[in-house]
């Protein structure tokens, strides 16, 4: 038995716990029900086009709002949800040390567990980009491939990336409720507190190089450190690159800056001054996209090779 078939028995425990079929369910009503309410009953023929609802951003002032953001913040708790118990579960059973016991190695087990979660939920977001599109051809949409298919792309590697970090919470942890919490503080970080505190920290920056006596730090340095912090957020990653996808590099980095940031960068990031720099460029985030889909596993796995069982 090796990590394939650890990954096999992962996804079929998934179908026989019906866990494939109620995320399959959830997002074929997210995303075929919300493509078929916006394109065959709410816009008008005009406005039928796929990047109305897949690229819809909307910048109210006080604070952003788009469609990426929304499913990206519903995708993440699902693939939480995958795989934040996958091992802690079977410890506290002690069917751990039954796969343990058979020639299975703990990086076997890990790797089996990430893929097999892994496909769970891509399988299951797969089905519903696949209701989104039959939506969109039932009801005249146009789609726009060379959009539409980066930006599933990305939304898989959003799902793998939460599931590394789920499954890396899961070989820490001592039990299963602590790796409930664990995961329950770690959404709300991602969620909501990323954003105040990648803001604050260029302030307290600021207020260190005052007074040691450097002196203020530009306006500029100050909001270029904020956009770089917000962005190894994976959320606020992945809904910058798909509006990289939809609207181009430079518009696509003011999309959940504030009214400030915006101000301060606007002109900075045209093409005419440089474009966006090299460490907030497309390949930059797709580096921390890989991050976190690498990291969180491998930090599990050698923390989880020591662990007595």
């Amino acid at each position: 038995m090796t990590w394939q078939a650890v990954a096999r028995k992962e996804f079929d425990d998934s179908i026989r716990s019906r866990w494939l079929h109620g995320s399959t369910l959830f997002f074929v009503l997210f995303l075929g029900g919300a493509a078929a309410l916006a394109f065959g009953f709410l816009l008008p023929d005009q406005f039928k086009d796929a990047s109305n609802l897949f690229g819809f951003f909307v910048d109210l002032g006080i604070f952003s709002l788009s469609f990426p953001g929304l499913f990206a913040l519903i995708l993440g708790f699902v693939a939480l949800s995958t795989s934040y118990g996958s091992i802690t579960e079977e410890r506290e059973t002690g069917t751990i040390k039954l796969a343990l016991s058979l020639p299975n190695s703990r990086m076997d087990l890990v790797a089996g567990k990430f893929l097999g979660r892994g496909a769970v939920v891509v399988a299951a977001l797969l089905v519903g980009f696949l209701a989104a599109f039959v939506a969109l051809l039932a009801t005249g949409t146009s789609i726009g491939f060379e959009s539409f298919v980066p930006m599933i792309a990305l939304t898989v590697l959003l799902a793998l990336a939460f599931v590394s970090v789920g499954l890396g919470i899961s070989a820490v942890a001592d039990s299963n409720r602590e790796a409930t919490l664990a995961t329950m503080g770690l959404y709300l970080i991602f969620g909501i507190l990323w954003k105040p505190i990648a803001e604050g920290i260029p302030k307290l920056l600021n207020y260190a190089a005052e007074e040691a006596g450097v002196g203020a730090l530009e306006n500029f340095t100050r909001v270029k450190i904020g956009l770089f912090l917000k962005y190894l957020n994976p959320l606020r990653t992945y809904e910058t690159l798909v509006a990289q996808v939809y609207y181009g590099p430079a518009r696509a980095r003011l999309v959940s800056a504030t009214t400030g940031e915006q101000l301060a960068v606007a002109n900075q990031f045209a093409p005419a001054q440089g474009g966006v720099p090299i460490y907030l460029s497309g390949g930059a985030m797709l580096l921390v996209f890989l991050a976190w889909i690498v990291v969180p596993t491998l930090v599990g796995y050698y923390v989880f090779r020591e662990r007595d069982l």
